[in-house]
C-alpha cells in the first residue's frame, strides 16, 4: 500500500509557478496554503525574489529541504523540466495540475512523465487534476473550505471540477469530509491506491467517488471488497458516461475508455459497490448512510396534510421501487382516534388534513404507524411555508415538539421538505434555519420523494448484499 500521509499531512508544500498575482496563482493554490497550511510553505518561481513575504527559490531543487507534496501549476511543455527538477530534489508527491495529455490523445506526453518517474521515489498525482484536500493539516483547495472538526468521508474523483463542487456541496448539507483527492488522469497513482488508503484510515469511515474508467480492474475488485467486507466502509461511485454522448465527453475529459452502462451497473452491483447515478444521488446516498438510515425493507408508511399531496408522494414511491401498504386496522383506529374521520385517511398514505400542521398530532400518528410490522420506514411531509403562515405565532414551539418527537420514533424516518415559493430569501431563509435544525437533531430530510425512493432502493440493496456476504473483521 502506498503510504500517502506524507501528501495528505506534509510538513512541506512546495508551489511550482506560485504567484504574487492571484489571478495568475492558477487555481488560487497557494494563497489558500498562505492562509491556512500548517507547514512550510515554499514558492517556486525564478520571476520573484519573494511571495507575500516568503522567500521564492528559482527552482525546487535550490529549496533547503526535501518537500513532502510538490504541486506543478505550469504550463504543459514546462511540467516535464519541472518534474525531472523534483525527481532530482527527491520529493514525496507530486500534483500535476496542468492537462493537455492523454485526455486530448496525447499519450505520449504522459509517458514522457512516468519515465522521469521511473526508478525514483517520487510518486505522480495526475496530471490534469486539482490534488489534495485535508483540512485538518490546513491543506485546503480555499480557505472558505477549513474546518476545525474534521468528518469521515474520503472522496476521489477524477473530475477536479466535482472535487471541489462535491466537497462544496456536501459541506453544505452536513456531510464532513476528511480527505479529497482529484486524480485526473491517473497516469502513476491510481484509484485503487486511494482506496486501499482510505479502506486503512480509522478517520474515514465512508468511501465514495466520481470516476470515469479503472485503470487496473482486478486490483480495484479486490480493494472493493476488502473495503466493503474486511473494513466494514460502504462504497459508493458516481460513474460518469453513462449516456453514449457522455462517454464520449468522458474519452475526451480523462481519457476513459467505454463501459456499457448496463454492464458496470452488473459488475458494481456483484462487488456491493452502491452506484449513484448522478451528484445529487450520490449526495443522497451518502447522507442516507451518514444518518445510519438502512431500513429492513421497502414498504413505507407516508404521512401528509392533503389528500392531493398523499397521492403525488406515493405515486413517486411506487414509481420508484417503494411500496406504500395499507397499514393494520389496530394501527389505523389509534390513528383516528385523535382525527376527524372527515378529508382525512389512516390507510396509508395517512392523509391527517388540517391536522397534519399540528406537531404532536402529527408525531403520535407517526409513532403508531412505526409499530406497524409492514412497515419498515416512516416518510413525513411538510410544507414549511404554510405551517409557518399559519401558525407563526407557535412556530418555535410546534417546531422543537415536531423535531423532539420525530427524533424519537422507532423506525428509520425521512423528513421530506419541499420547497413550493421560490425567489423569495425569506422562504430560503426559513428552509435554511430548519434543516439546520434537524441536521443537529440527526433528522434526515429530503426535498423530493422521487430521490427518497431511488435512495432507499439502492441502500436496501446494499444491506441485502452485506446480509448475504458477512463482514470479516
Amino acid at each position: 500500500m502506498i503510504d500517502f500521509n506524507p501528501m495528505f499531512y506534509p510538513e512541506s508544500v512546495a508551489v511550482i509557478g506560485a504567484s504574487p498575482d492571484i489571478i495568475r496563482d492558477r487555481a488560487g493554490f497557494f494563497n489558500s496554503f498562505r492562509q491556512c497550511f500548517k507547514g512550510k510553505l515554499y514558492p517556486v518561481n525564478p520571476r520573484h525574489p519573494e511571495i507575500h513575504g516568503l522567500r521564492c527559490y528559482p527552482r525546487i531543487t535550490d529549496v533547503p529541504d526535501v518537500v513532502d507534496y510538490v504541486l506543478i501549476m505550469l504550463p504543459r511543455d514546462k511540467v516535464p523540466a519541472a518534474l525531472a527538477d523534483c525527481v532530482q530534489a527527491k520529493a514525496r508527491f507530486v500534483l500535476v495540475f496542468t492537462s493537455g495529455f492523454s485526455e486530448v490523445g496525447d499519450k505520449q506526453r504522459e509517458e514522457d512523465l512516468l519515465a522521469i518517474l521511473e526508478g525514483s521515489g517520487t510518486r505522480m498525482i495526475g496530471p490534469n487534476c486539482v490534488g489534495a484536500h485535508c483540512p485538518e493539516k490546513g491543506l485546503v483547495y480555499y480557505p472558505q473550505l477549513m474546518q476545525e472538526t474534521p468528518g469521515d468521508v474520503g472522496f476521489f474523483s477524477q473530475s477536479g471540477g466535482h472535487a471541489l463542487n462535491f466537497l462544496m456541496r456536501g459541506r453544505s448539507m452536513g456531510l464532513g469530509f476528511n480527505k479529497v483527492i482529484s486524480v485526473g488522469n491517473q497516469a502513476d497513482v491510481k484509484i485503487s491506491d486511494f482506496i486501499e488508503y482510505f479502506a486503512d484510515d480509522p478517520k474515514i469511515k465512508f468511501i465514495c467517488g466520481y470516476i470515469e474508467d479503472i485503470k487496473d480492474p482486478e486490483r480495484f475488485q479486490g480493494l472493493v471488497a476488502d473495503a466493503i467486507l474486511r473494513k466494514g466502509k460502504p462504497v459508493v461511485l458516481w460513474k460518469g458516461g453513462r449516456s453514449e454522448d457522455g462517454s464520449r465527453a468522458a474519452q475526451s475529459h480523462t481519457g476513459a475508455m467505454a463501459v456499457p452502462v448496463a454492464v458496470w451497473d452488473s459488475i458494481m452491483g456483484q462487488m456491493g459497490v452502491i452506484n449513484a447515478e448522478t451528484q445529487e444521488e450520490l449526495l443522497d446516498i451518502m447522507l442516507a448512510l451518514k444518518h445510519g438510515f438502512r431500513p429492513a425493507g421497502l414498504r413505507a408508511c407516508v404521512a401528509v396534510a392533503g389528500g392531493g399531496s398523499s397521492v403525488e408522494l406515493t405515486d413517486a414511491l411506487n414509481q420508484n421501487g417503494v411500496a406504500v401498504p395499507v397499514l393494520s386496522p389496530g394501527i389505523q383506529a389509534r390513528i383516528g382516534e385523535g382525527i376527524s374521520q372527515v378529508n382525512t385517511s389512516t390507510r396509508n398514505p395517512i392523509d391527517l388534513g388540517m391536522f397534519g400542521f399540528a406537531p404532536d398530532i402529527l408525531v403520535q400518528s407517526v409513532a403508531c404507524a412505526a409499530e406497524d410490522p409492514n412497515i419498515d420506514f416512516i416518510v413525513v411531509c411538510q410544507y414549511l411555508e404554510i405551517i409557518y403562515s399559519m401558525l407563526k405565532d407557535f412556530w418555535e414551539a410546534g417546531m422543537e415538539t415536531m423535531i423532539t418527537g420525530l427524533s424519537r420514533i422507532s423506525k428509520p424516518l425521512i423528513l421530506l421538505l419541499p420547497q413550493i415559493i421560490y425567489n423569495r430569501p425569506d422562504v430560503a431563509a426559513l428552509h435554511a434555519s430548519f434543516m439546520e435544525r434537524l441536521g443537529r437533531a440527526g433528522i434526515l430530510y429530503y426535498t423530493d420523494a422521487g430521490r427518497v425512493a431511488r435512495m432507499a432502493v439502492k441502500v436496501h440493496r446494499f444491506r441485502q448484499y452485506l446480509e448475504r456476504h458477512p463482514t470479516r473483521p
